[in-house]
């Protein structure tokens, strides 16, 4: 079975104030993007990882970096205005025998093997599971004003990560559906979601923060230096 990894890095990053995307920022020595990379390299049940990128770094990136070192990278893809774009682009890219995907953001670095295995496992049976974290803090839901409405309970609360497992026939036809409906969704499983199919949550097992600040970017680089 032909299983492929999709990280999609075609985000410009221009909340982070740095002259190159945050994708590209380095943690332990190394841009964020290939160590997501890593992750699937090292992994022996992807045969294939794709890559999309903004537009104008897809030559710079492969003139910055060597990456003859990586043996599954199969292609780099230009992005979109949005992420759904970006994600529409790289499926349209691989190649149809591809069975199973994880789309995977790149500035998520630290995801876990064993919870990615697990999710291969149950995409195969049920089609779609993500990666996940339960909801610990109290939940406040509030008006305009900042004013609390109520309190959430949270025992049935998770926090949405990535890398987000299909079959690969699913997600492209949710993704489909997305863009000719002409709706937003903010990860890829509200996709298969839209499309009333189940998509079941595996818990990450350590930290799998998204690096959206530059807070988190020494947050990684503390991880980074206390697991190396």
């Amino acid at each position: 079975m032909s299983v492929a990894a999709l990280i999609v890095a075609g985000g410009r990053g221009i909340r982070f104030g740095r002259d190159v995307p945050k994708q590209f920022l380095p943690v332990g020595g190394q841009p964020l993007l290939l160590h997501s990379v890593e992750i699937f390299e090292r992994m022996p049940e992807f045969n294939q990882v794709w890559l999309v990128l903004p537009a104008e770094w897809v030559a710079e990136f492969e003139r910055r970096y060597d990456l003859s070192v990586y043996s599954k990278i199969a292609g780099c893809v230009a992005g979109g205005a949005r992420r759904q774009d970006s994600v529409a682009a790289g499926l349209k890219a691989m190649p149809p025998v591809t069975e199973i995907v994880a789309i995977h953001d790149a500035v998520r670095p630290f995801a876990a093997p064993e919870a990615i295995r697990e999710a291969i496992a149950r995409a195969r049976r049920m089609g779609a599971a993500i990666l996940a974290a339960p909801a610990v803090d109290t939940l406040k839901r509030c008006d305009r004003e900042g004013r609390v409405i109520e309190t959430i309970p949270r025992d049935q609360l998770w926090l949405a990560q990535t890398p987000q497992v299909f079959r690969c026939g699913l997600i492209r036809h949710a993704y489909e559906k997305v863009l000719a409906d002409g709706v937003e969704v903010t990860d890829d499983a509200a996709a298969v979601e839209r499309l009333g199919e189940p998509v079941e949550v595996v818990q990450s097992p350590r930290p799998n923060p998204k690096i959206t600040s530059p807070e988190d970017l020494r947050f990684a680089e503390w991880l980074w230096t206390a697991w190396t």
